[in-house]
C-alpha cells in the first residue's frame, strides 16, 4: 500500500471514529437539532465549516474521491456535515469552488503526489 492509499485509509478511519462519537456520545443530537449542541450553531461548527466545504470540493478534484458517496457509510456525521453546509451563513461565506481549488494548488500542492490530478 502506498502513502496516498494509507492516508486515504486513515482519513476514512477518522470519519468512522467521528461517526462513533456522534452516534454514541452526542446527547444534544438525541434531543433534537442538527448541530453538536442541538439547535445551536456552535464555535465547533464555525471552525469546521470551511474544512467540510473543502472536503466536498478538493477530495474529488485532487484525489478522485466521491466524498458524498463515502459519507453514505456514516449516518449522523453525514447529516451534521450536510446541515453545516446548508446553513445560510455558511453558504454566504463560502468562496467559489474554483477559488478553493486554486488556493489548494498554491498552498498545498507540496503535499500532493507529483503527477496527481490537478497538480499539473
Amino acid at each position: 500500500m502506498n502513502e496516498v492509499q494509507r492516508t486515504k485509509q486513515d482519513f476514512f478511519s477518522t470519519l468512522e471514529s467521528l461517526e462513533n462519537i456522534f452516534t454514541h456520545n452526542n446527547n444534544s443530537y438525541s434531543q433534537g437539532g442538527d448541530y453538536l449542541l442541538g439547535e445551536h450553531f456552535s464555535l465547533a461548527e464555525c471552525i469546521s465549516a470551511p474544512w467540510i466545504q473543502r472536503f466536498f470540493v478538493t477530495l474529488p478534484y485532487f484525489r478522485d474521491i466521491d466524498f458524498v458517496h463515502e459519507l453514505q457509510r456514516t449516518g449522523r456525521l453525514s447529516d451534521w456535515m450536510k446541515s453545516v453546509c446548508a446553513r445560510p451563513s455558511v453558504i454566504e461565506s463560502k468562496c467559489p469552488d474554483s477559488e478553493m481549488i486554486a488556493a489548494a494548488k498554491r498552498y498545498y500542492v507540496s503535499f500532493i503526489t507529483p503527477g496527481a490530478k490537478g497538480t499539473l
